[in-house]
C-alpha cells in the first residue's frame, strides 16, 4: 500500500497537492521501493506534450527565488552563506536609461562577492570555479564610457524579452566595449580563460566616430565559453570598428550572432573556432583571419559585404571550411593565399560546401585578386588543397550526398540555437531545491540522488522545466533523466558522481543516464557541468540512450564534462603522482549508445592537465572521451575532448554522424618518458569498441599515445574541421616550458585512426600537430610529412575521401 501511495505522490510533485501533504509522509519516498513494473509505468507516464507557452511580460529567470534557501550557493568558499551567485545589475545601482554612465556599477556587479553594492572584496584573481556568477541584465540601454571587463566563471544573461543594449558613449575611452579576457589567468594568452558566456545582449558602437579603431567585444577566451543571441551594431561605412576580436585563445564555438556594419565583423586569431549561424550585414569584411589554424563557417550569411572571409593574413592558418552558407549582393566569399606552388607548408586550404550566391562577383579569389572559383548560383563541393587520395588540387569540384536524417531545412545540416524559454512563464519552472519533502542540498557532500530522481520524474510527468540553481549536486547512485525532461543550470550547475556504484571498472555505470534504451522523447540540458567527486573507475559520466521524435529533442547546449582541476573534486588533489595507475578517475566521459540520437552544441570534455585552484599536478587517467555508437543521428556541433587515455573521440559502428569542429589534445603524461603506455593503465574492452593498440610494439611509447579520433566501421559520417593537437610527452610536473617534455617533430606516431572500412566517410579540414601519421588507415597512412601546413610542425588535409562509397 505504501508503494502505491508514494507512486501517486511523485506524480503530484509540482502541484499544490504535494505541498499540502505531511512532510513525514513525503519523506518516506525512496526510489528503491518501486518494483520494476512500477518504475516502467512511472517512466513512461506523461500526460502533456510540453510546458505551456504564453506571452509573459517578465522573464522567468528574474522571478526565481534568488535570496531564500532555494537560491544558488557556492559550497566551497568561506563566504558561501552571503555570496550571491545570481546578481541583478539593478541591485548594484545600475540605471540602464541610456543617459547615466553605468560602467563602474556594472563592473561592480560583475566583480562583487557580496550582495551589498558597497561590499568589499572582488572575484578578480580569486580562483576560477569556486565563485560562479550569473549577472542578469534587465532590458534597458546601458551607457559605457570605458571598457567593461568580464571574469572567469561568469555568464552575462540579458532579458531576451527586452534585449538590453550596451551602448558606447561618444567620448568612449578604451579599445573595446567589453573585454572577455580575464587577465588574472595567464596574462594575454587567453588559453586558460574558461567558463565565460554572454547571452541575449546587443552591443552598440554607433556613437563612436566611424574611423576610430575600436572593438565591440574582445573575446580572447578558451573552451567552455559561449556567445549566443548577440547582436552587434556598428557604423555601416566604418573604417575602424571591429565587431568581435578573438585575438588569442582556444575556444570551440561562437554561435548565433548578428553583426551589422563595421570595417571587420569578426577578426580571429584563436587556435580553432566553429562560427555557427553568424550573420554579417554591411561589413567591409565579414571574417578576417589574423592568426589561428583552422575555422569553420557554418550557416553564415553575407549580405552587402565587401568581402566574406579573408584568410590571407593568417600566417600558418591551415584550413577554412565554408558550410551551408549564403552570400547576397557581396564581394568574393573567400580570399585566400594560393599555396599550390609552395615548397614546404601549404596553408590557406579551402573547402566550400553547399553555398548559395546572389550576385556577380567571383566566389573565391587569391591574394592577388585572381579568380579561383568563378561566380555560380550554387556550389555543391569545392576543394582547394590536399585531397587524400589525389594529392594537392588547386580547385576541384565534386558532389557530397548527405543523408536526410542529418538535415534540417533547405538541405542544410540541422542546427538549433540554445533555447531561452522566454515563451514560458515562471510557473512552468520548478526549482529542484524548493520541492517540499524532497530535500536537495547541492552542497558538494550530501547525496541528492534520491530526491533529484523523484523530482525529475515528476517534472517530466507534469511537463515542468527543472531549474538547477548553482550548486554541486552529489549523486551516489545514477541520476536518471526521463523523457519529458528539460534542465536549466545557473552558471554551470554541477552534477558530481561518487561512491561504490561507480567503482567497478569492469562494470561501469552512468552518473547521468538520459533515458532507457529505445526511449523516444525530449531531454534537453543547458548551462550544466558534469563531473566526478573522487576517483571513480566505473563512472560513465553521461550516457545517452534516448532519441527524439525530432532533431534537437535530445540536446545539450553549453554543458561540459570535466574531471579534476577544480576544488569541487578530490581528483584535484589525489592525482599528482607520475604513475597514472593510481588515478583511474573515470571510465568514460560521454557514451552515446546505439539507440540514442543527440544534438550537442558547444561541449568541452576536459580531463584536467592543470589545476585551476587548490591542487597540484594533474596526472589523471580517464579511460575514454566520447564514444559514439548511435545508429540514428548524431550532431556534434562545436565539441572538444582532451587528455583521455585510449581516445578522445571514438565513432564505433556509428551511423549518421555530423561533426563540426572536433578539438583534442593528447594527454600530457603519455608518450616518451611515461610510466604507462596506452591502453595502460586501462584495459581495452572490445564490448566498448576500444582500440587495443596491438598495431604498436609493446615499448613504442610514441605509438602508444591516445588517439585523437578512432573511426571503427560505421557509415554516413560527415566530419568538418579537426584540430588534433599534441604538445607534450611524459609531462607530469606541470612544467609546460621544459624542453625535455615539449614535443617536436613526430612526437606522436598516429594522431587518428580509420579501421574496418567505414562507408560514406566524408572528412574535411583535418589539422594535426607533431604527428608522424595523420590518419592510420593501413591504406596509405597519410603522413604529416607529405601534407605539411598549419600549426608547425603540422599537417593539413583539406579532404580525406578514401571511403566515400
Amino acid at each position: 500500500m505504501m508503494k502505491k501511495f508514494v507512486f501517486l505522490l511523485v506524480l503530484a510533485i509540482g502541484s499544490s497537492t504535494a505541498a499540502a501533504l505531511p512532510k513525514e509522509e513525503l519523506s518516506l519516498y525512496n526510489p528503491l521501493v518501486f518494483s520494476r513494473a512500477e518504475k516502467n509505468v512511472l517512466e513512461s507516464r506523461q500526460t502533456c506534450s510540453g510546458p505551456i507557452s504564453s506571452n509573459p511580460s517578465q522573464y522567468w529567470l528574474e522571478l526565481q527565488d534568488h535570496t531564500g534557501s532555494p537560491r544558488g550557493y557556492a559550497p566551497f568558499i568561506n563566504e558561501r552563506a552571503t555570496y550571491p551567485v545570481y546578481r541583478n545589475v539593478r541591485s548594484y545601482n545600475v540605471v540602464g536609461d541610456g543617459n547615466a554612465d553605468d560602467t563602474d556599477n556594472l563592473q561592480k556587479a560583475i566583480n562583487a562577492i557580496s550582495a551589498d553594492p558597497n561590499g568589499a572584496g572582488t572575484r578578480y584573481n580569486n580562483e576560477v570555479t569556486t565563485r560562479p556568477a550569473l549577472v542578469y541584465i534587465p532590458g534597458g540601454t546601458y551607457k559605457l564610457t570605458k571598457t567593461l571587463d568580464l571574469r572567469l566563471n561568469t555568464i552575462l544573461v540579458g532579458d531576451p524579452l527586452h534585449r538590453p543594449v550596451f551602448k558606447a558613449s561618444a567620448n568612449f575611452n578604451g579599445d573595446s566595449l567589453i573585454n572577455g579576457n580575464d587577465f588574472a589567468t595567464n596574462g594575454a594568452s587567453g588559453t586558460t580563460n574558461f567558463l565565460i558566456a554572454i547571452k541575449n545582449i546587443v552591443i552598440d558602437t554607433t556613437a563612436i566616430n566611424k574611423n576610430t579603431a575600436v572593438t565591440a567585444l574582445r573575446w580572447g577566451i578558451a573552451q567552455a565559453c559561449q556567445l549566443t543571441n548577440i547582436k552587434i551594431n556598428m557604423p555601416t561605412d566604418s573604417g575602424g570598428h571591429i565587431g568581435i576580436d578573438l585575438n588569442q585563445g582556444s575556444t570551440i564555438s561562437v554561435s548565433d550572432v548578428a553583426i551589422i556594419g563595421g570595417a571587420v565583423g569578426i577578426r580571429n586569431s584563436n587556435q580553432q573556432v566553429l562560427f555557427k549561424g553568424i550573420s554579417f550585414q554591411s561589413c567591409t569584411t565579414g571574417l578576417q583571419q589574423k592568426g589561428g589554424f583552422t575555422s569553420i563557417l557554418q550557416g553564415a550569411s553575407f549580405d552587402t559585404c565587401g568581402l566574406g572571409a579573408d584568410i590571407t593574413g593568417g600566417g600558418a592558418f591551415g584550413s577554412l571550411v565554408v558550410l551551408d552558407s549564403s552570400s547576397v549582393n557581396s564581394g568574393p566569399v573567400v580570399k585566400f593565399r594560393d599555396s599550390s606552388n609552395d615548397s614546404g607548408d601549404r596553408n590557406n586550404q579551402v573547402v566550400i560546401e553547399n553555398l548559395s550566391v546572389s550576385g556577380t562577383n567571383p566566389i573565391a579569389v587569391d591574394s592577388n585578386g585572381n579568380t579561383k572559383l568563378a561566380n555560380s548560383p550554387t556550389v555543391d563541393t569545392w576543394i582547394f588543397g590536399n585531397i587524400v587520395p589525389g594529392g594537392y588540387q588547386p580547385g576541384q569540384s565534386s558532389t557530397t550526398s548527405r543523408p536526410a536524417r542529418l538535415l534540417g531545412g533547405n538541405g542544410k545540416y540541422f542546427t538549433a540555437p540554445q533555447p531561452t524559454y522566454k515563451e514560458y512563464a515562471a510557473d512552468q519552472f520548478v526549482n529542484v531545491k524548493a520541492v517540499p519533502g524532497f530535500p536537495v542540498q547541492g552542497d558538494g557532500s550530501t547525496d541528492d540522488s534520491a530526491s533529484l530522481n523523484a523530482i525529475l520524474q515528476a517534472n517530466a510527468n507534469n511537463c515542468k522545466i527543472s531549474y538547477f540553481p548553482y550548486g554541486v549536486y552529489v549523486v551516489k547512485s545514477t541520476l536518471f533523466v526521463p523523457k519529458g525532461t528539460r534542465i536549466v543550470g545557473e552558471a554551470w550547475s554541477v552534477i558530481s558522481g561518487i561512491g561504490s556504484t561507480f567503482g567497478d571498472r569492469n562494470n561501469p555505470k552512468p552518473v547521468v543516464k538520459v533515458g532507457n534504451p529505445n526511449d523516444v522523447g525530449v531531454a534537453q540540458f543547458q548551462d550544466m557541468r558534469f563531473t566526478v567527486a573522487d576517483i571513480t573507475p566505473g563512472a560513465i559520466i553521461v550516457q545517452v540512450n534516448m532519441a527524439g521524435a525530432h532533431p534537437g529533442d535530445v540536446a545539450f547546449w553549453n554543458s561540459h564534462v570535466t574531471v579534476g582541476g577544480a576544488a569541487d573534486s578530490n581528483v584535484n588533489v589525489a592525482c599528482s603522482q607520475p604513475n597514472t595507475a593510481g588515478c583511474l578517475a573515470a571510465f568514460a566521459m560521454v557514451h552515446l549508445t546505439t539507440s540514442s540520437s543527440a544534438y550537442i552544441d558547444n561541449m568541452w570534455g576536459w580531463t584536467a592537465d592543470h589545476s585551476l585552484e587548490r591542487g597540484g599536478p594533474q596526472n589523471i587517467a580517464v579511460g575514454r572521451g566520447i564514444l559514439v555508437e548511435s545508429t540514428k543521428a548524431t550532431w556534434l556541433t562545436g565539441t572538444a575532448f582532451e587528455h583521455n587515455t585510449l581516445y578522445n573521440y571514438n565513432l564505433h559502428n556509428a551511423v549518421n554522424v555530423y561533426a563540426g569542429l572536433q578539438q583534442t589534445e593528447t594527454a600530457y603524461w603519455q608518450g616518451a618518458g611515461s610510466q604507462q603506455n596506452a591502453p595502460g593503465p586501462w584495459t581495452a574492452l572490445s564490448r566498448y569498441g576500444d582500440p587495443d593498440f596491438s598495431w604498436c610494439a609493446g615499448g613504442d611509447q610514441s605509438c602508444r599515445m591516445g588517439l585523437a579520433q578512432n573511426i571503427d566501421g560505421g557509415s554516413n559520417l560527415y566530419l568538418y574541421g579537426a584540430a588534433f593537437w599534441t604538445f607534450f610527452h611524459g609531462e607530469v610536473s606541470s612544467h609546460y616550458t621544459d624542453p625535455a617534455t615539449t614535443c617536436g617533430t613526430n612526437c606522436i606516431t598516429n594522431q587518428a585512426r580509420v579501421t574496418n572500412t567505414p562507408r560514406s566517410l566524408h572528412w574535411f579540414g583535418v589539422n594535426t600537430r607533431t604527428a608522424k601519421i595523420m590518419i592510420l588507415d593501413n591504406n596509405g597512412n597519410p603522413a604529416q610529412l607529405n601534407n605539411p601546413g598549419g600549426w608547425q610542425p603540422g599537417g593539413v588535409i583539406a579532404a580525406y575521401l578514401k571511403y566515400t562509397a
